[in-house]
């Protein structure tokens, strides 16, 4: 008999899978090896869309410990995020981020040391890249019990098909600040400048109420799927991230043939370097803009674009990061 892991999901309306990094996950389970039983986690409904502190930040609070600590599972649980039951040994946590760096990144809150390494105990975790890994250490975590298994690439949830691209260089950042709008405004003002018959697309909302001119298409906010078409057809992605512990966006760029040219910091840079992407220092607009204008070049974004398609298939297959997942279950069961 198979042993059992009960999996957390956080859902949204209707039992919609609330975010895309749980989705992934969920196609690359070993659920030949073991009997995976879903939970739904209802209460990820009252998340903040930025994750960090609001007046309503107590009460989600309250409601995820109640909701962690009312229902009675038996076996390992695997949960996402954050959970506020303690198992001991018999709890995987995944999460795109050590406690510290989420209190630094998101709450702009320098912890010092954190304690919730003592709510979790043995557990193991599972996070996405090697900058997690050592946040996770740096927090006290063991060795042995922080694993990185990647996101897996998943072609039917992550491409678009039938699109053809376009001189269109994009950026896509809900978090003004986070995700460097105010550096990717100045890549399009001096991309502008220099050949005016390429198109710039910003998605995401802007702190202040006029969108400049030198901007072709601005959405404040759009669907995924609309966002995903928009990306597909464009040549150039941008990323100059400040704090980006991971990013599904860019994965999704790179899925769609679309060069990624993002900073070099924490978990972005480490996905985009990893799988043939372009990195630049942080504030450095002169790489930001010359490997943009480069990669419009159909000869160069072809190269790239295919080096990064590769990237994703070897390093985020579904077999590999399935094999790993199935590791990472045998040990829990076995603790």
């Amino acid at each position: 008999m198979s042993s059992v892991i009960n999996v957390i999901v956080p859902v949204g309306k209707g039992g919609v899978v609330r975010r895309s990094g749980v989705m992934l996950r969920l196609f690359s389970l070993p659920y030949d090896a073991f009997d995976i039983r879903l939970t739904g986690d209802a209460s990820a409904m009252l998340e903040s869309r930025g994750m960090g502190l609001d007046a309503l930040a107590p009460f989600r609070l309250v409601v995820k410990v109640i909701h962690d600590n009312v229902k009675t599972l038996n076996g390992p649980v695997h949960a996402f995020f954050w959970y506020f039951k303690p198992r001991g040994m018999g709890l995987i946590l995944e999460t795109d981020q050590s406690p510290s760096q989420y209190f630094t990144n998101y709450l702009n809150i320098n912890p010092g040391l954190t304690f919730v390494k003592l709510l979790y105990g043995r557990s193991i975790v599972v996070t996405w890249s090697m900058w997690a890994r050592q946040g996770f250490l740096r927090d006290g975590f063991k060795d042995e019990d922080v694993k990185v298994v990647p996101l897996p690439y998943v072609p039917t949830l992550m491409r678009v098909n039938g699109i053809s691209k376009d001189r269109t260089v994009i950026f896509a950042g809900y978090d003004y600040a986070r995700k460097g709008g105010d550096i990717a405004l100045k890549v399009f003002r001096i991309i502008k400048s220099y050949d005016p018959g390429i198109r710039v697309i910003y998605v995401g909302k802007l702190p202040f109420p006029r969108v400049p001119s030198y901007i072709d298409l601005y959405y404040p906010q759009l669907p995924r799927g609309t966002l995903l078409r928009l990306i597909a057809k464009s040549m150039v992605m941008i990323a100059p991230s400040r704090h980006d512990a991971f990013s599904i966006t860019a994965m999704e760029a790179m899925a769609n043939e679309t060069v990624v040219v993002s900073s070099n910091r924490e978990g972005i840079g480490e996905l985009v370097r990893l799988n043939g992407g372009i990195t630049c220092d942080l504030d450095d607009i002169q790489c930001l803009v010359e490997n943009a204008l480069r990669n419009l070049n159909r000869s160069s974004h072809d190269s790239t674009a295919a080096r990064q398609l590769e990237g994703l298939r070897l390093n985020h297959g579904i077999n590999l990061v399935s094999r790993a997942m199935k590791s990472v279950y045998e040990e829990v069961t076995k603790r």
